[in-house]
């Protein structure tokens, strides 16, 4: 993805932000992640960057400042701000280990932190799953000047196809097989299969994608109860959607 060249006085919307630990301060901080420089500062809420681990995503509306001497001459590098009431949380680190930022007490500036890591309460796998659980299930984003409605579609679209690929946790979600063969990226290998085509007008939404193995999938295609076998893989994600939410819920 190329990156934007941000200038004085620019606005974007929806920008991807993460929080993160520099080196050169000690306080945690925030940084664009793709479309713009990451080496652009953002002056973000405190609390927030308190509140959540090192890694955490969030989108907002930035605008492009740098602070100015007093003949109007530029003085330091171009900053980004978020505006406050756009702020909208993303997902959490999916490590199973995650680090957060605690204030020193004490200290005459307030700037000072220590850092340490934590025993998450999810694995991984389970962490990423609910993550993107949380992306899925929002309202879908506007398309600016700066991000396409084909970028977001295909954004969404390998947000829904990993989603579908850790629900099923290796294991066809239509007929309990285990995958075939493992890729060579170690994943186990499954077809993610839209219930509803997005032709028809389906949609890249956890309850009408489905991780399935290759002949429940030509099953589905090309077989002759292919209609009445979707039909049961669709009320299948729905009782494995409503188990999810209860874990959620209850978690």
């Amino acid at each position: 993805m190329d990156q934007i060249e941000p200038k004085y006085g620019d606005s974007f919307e929806g920008v991807l932000l993460e929080t993160f630990r520099d080196d050169q301060v000690s306080r945690p901080r925030v940084k664009p992640v793709a479309v713009l420089p990451s080496w652009l500062k953002v002056e973000f809420p405190r609390h927030l960057r308190e509140a959540n681990p090192i890694g955490t995503l969030f989108r907002a509306d930035v605008y492009v400042r740098q602070k100015h001497y007093p003949d109007g001459a530029p003085k330091g590098p171009l900053y980004l701000r978020a505006n406050n009431n756009t702020i909208i949380k993303i997902a959490e680190p999916t490590s199973d280990k995650v680090q957060i930022a605690v204030q020193r007490r004490g200290t005459i500036s307030g700037r000072a932190y220590d850092y340490f890591i934590i025993q998450s309460s999810y694995d991984s796998v389970q962490k990423r799953l609910f993550a993107l659980r949380g992306v899925a299930y929002g309202a879908p984003e506007m398309a600016t000047a700066s991000r396409s409605v084909a970028s977001i579609r295909r954004e969404r679209s390998a947000l829904i196809v990993e989603y579908a690929r850790l629900r099923s946790e290796g294991f066809c979600e239509a007929c309990d097989s285990p995958a075939p063969f493992i890729r060579r990226n170690d994943d186990p290998y499954l077809e993610v299969h839209h219930i509803v085509s997005l032709a028809e007008g389906g949609e890249d939404h956890p309850k009408n994608v489905v991780a399935i193995c290759p002949n429940c999938h030509a099953r589905v295609t090309h077989g002759k109860d292919g209609v009445s076998y979707n039909s049961l893989i669709k009320k299948r994600v729905v009782e494995i959607e409503a188990g999810l939410m209860k874990i959620t819920t209850e978690g």
